[in-house]
């Protein structure tokens, strides 16, 4: 295992060496477009560097446990990893350089984390350390942990849920002494809700039978909403919880600023929209559904279906990017319309985003079943990494005092570090080649009469549409005089006799106006009146 220590040192010469990761263009895997794979492998292997490789890491986590911030104030950049299983149960890594700077133990698993309340003076309520430092929050079980220069700091719950009334009448029931323990066992084994051996039901009903009850909720996502404002200004964080529920808290004093419902435990959430505070979400759902939230809609609305489990949300570039456990890359507008739909050559284990160095625009890192992370802008294809195993952890920014690094963590929980080159270019080529162009119409050429009608129209054409309709209406005027003087005169055919049926219609060509009228029936009807 390399020794790698040169993150705090920019003004070193970086020394990297090749491992066994093999990148490839876009080209070599792409679904629609087929090329050389050595070839494209050897041109794009100089795009990335390897800083650092780990095999016995142990770092096993996804995305939304996985974030890069400067916890100390000093612009060294770390990485921070929420590990909901381990030998040792759940815990909080902190990764600094090459090596592990502390671990912390959570008493539950982590759903997420991110680093919110930086302000420009450090200051602002329950969050924000000391000069600047942002304040590291954890949502694990029904609280968030709030730390502060990696120390607990303050814990909030989320607030209790209404219990299910007939349980709530039985526990009333058993405080009054109106039922014994048995009936209370059975009755409320027939709603799930309590599996105790006969010998410990009596001092568990003694127990609990004069307390209030109720029902705790867990967090399902943690987001950030911006609120808006001067820079600096720290976002509030939103959660999801497994009821359903959206809490929108305040960063300062831990309030809830906004309330929503969903009819599925939101998976993801980010914003909606700009950060102009108006509360407007996307969360992705387990029932692989996208809602959209606003604050002043109390429900979710339905924006669109993924058609699978969501596997990762983006808000980049003024739309949504969502990805699809089968294997697909979906766009969406804020409203909910879809963009463009990209298959993929396997399924999604997980997706990230970044900014592309010194365009300021957003990316997609997608890690994919079949061992490869691709990079894409849109639907066009950046680079290809393949790795040894399924990377299900991913994170790209800035690390230690350098932009642009790619974290990785895999299955089998092993820490890999790569490193864009400053001078990478990167071109891409589109995951779809373009439609083939239309064929022309064959229309046949203009004549100098055409062109002369046309102009003449153009430009007369308030008085020529006016005459046509004078013209008309004299027309069907005189139509309804004379058909009136032929009903008035009795010229109409006797009974018994086929009517005659007149069919009439006008043309117009250039400035004149024809007429035709036509009729039909039995020649001895027709005579009177040809």
């Amino acid at each position: 295992m390399e020794v790698w220590a040169w993150f705090a040192l920019p003004g070193r010469r970086r020394r990297a060496a090749r491992s066994g990761v093999c990148a490839s263009l876009p080209g070599a895997q792409s679904p629609c477009r087929r090329g050389n794979e050595m070839a494209a492998a050897e041109e794009s292997a100089s795009l990335w560097l390897e800083a650092h490789d780990d095999p016995l890491a142990g770092l096993r986590s996804f995305p939304a446990c996985m974030a890069l911030a400067d916890l100390h104030g000093d612009g060294d950049h770390k990485l921070v990893v929420g590990i909901p299983r381990d030998a040792g149960g759940p815990r909080l890594t902190v990764v600094r350089g090459a090596g592990i700077l502390t671990s912390l133990a959570l008493p539950e698993a982590p759903a997420g984390l991110g680093a919110f309340g930086v302000t420009p003076l450090g200051g602002g309520g329950n969050l924000g350390g000391p000069g600047g430092a942002p304040a590291l929050v954890v949502a694990a079980g029904s609280a968030l942990y709030v730390y502060r220069n990696l120390r607990p700091f303050y814990k909030y719950s989320l607030p209790p849920q209404p219990p299910h009334p007939l349980e709530r009448d039985l526990w009333l029931q058993a405080a009054q002494d109106q039922i014994d323990p048995l009936m209370l066992k059975e009755m409320l084994e027939d709603l799930r809700l309590l599996a105790l051996p006969p010998p410990e039901l009596a001092p568990f009903v003694a127990l609990h039978k004069g307390r209030p009850l109720h029902r705790q909720t867990v967090v399902t996502c943690l987001g950030a909403l911006p609120r808006g404002g001067p820079e600096g200004t720290p976002d509030c964080p939103v959660l999801g919880t497994e009821d359903g529920d959206v809490l929108v808290l305040d960063p300062e004093a831990f309030t809830v600023l906004c309330k929503g419902w969903v009819p599925s435990p939101p998976a993801f959430v980010v914003p909606r929209g700009p950060g102009d505070g108006r509360c407007r979400l996307a969360l992705a759902c387990r029932d692989g559904t996208l809602y959209g939230l606003h604050r002043t809609r109390g429900r979710g609305r339905v924006l669109a279906a993924l058609g699978s489990r969501p596997v990762g949300l983006l808000a980049q570039d003024g739309g949504l990017l969502a990805a699809a456990a089968e294997g697909s890359l979906q766009a969406f507008t804020p409203q909910g319309r879809r963009l463009w739909v990209l298959q993929l050559p396997g399924g999604v284990a997980a997706l990230a985003g970044g900014a592309l160095p010194g365009r300021g625009l957003g990316a997609a890192l997608l890690a994919l079943e079949t061992r490869e992370l691709r990079l894409y802008r849109g639907r066009t294809l950046l680079c290809v990494l393949r790795t040894q195993d399924v990377v299900t952890g991913l994170c790209f920014g800035r690390y230690g005092r350098e932009e642009n690094t790619l974290i990785m963590t895999t299955r089998g929980g092993a820490l890999s570090i790569r490193m864009l080159r400053r001078r990478a270019e990167l071109g891409g080529t589109p995951g779809c080649p373009p439609p083939a162009p239309s064929p022309r119409l064959p229309l046949p050429p203009r004549t100098r009469l055409f062109v002369d009608r046309a102009l003449r129209e153009r430009e007369d054409a308030p008085r020529m549409h006016g005459r046509f309709q004078r013209e008309l209406g004299g027309l069907r005027l005189g139509a309804a005089r004379g058909l009136a003087r032929a009903l008035g005169g009795g010229a109409a055919p006797a009974g018994g006799a086929p009517p005659i049926t007149l069919t009439a219609s006008v043309s117009r060509e250039g400035t004149q106006n024809l007429g035709s009228l036509g009729g039909d029936g039995t020649p001895r009807c027709l005579g009177p009146y040809l």
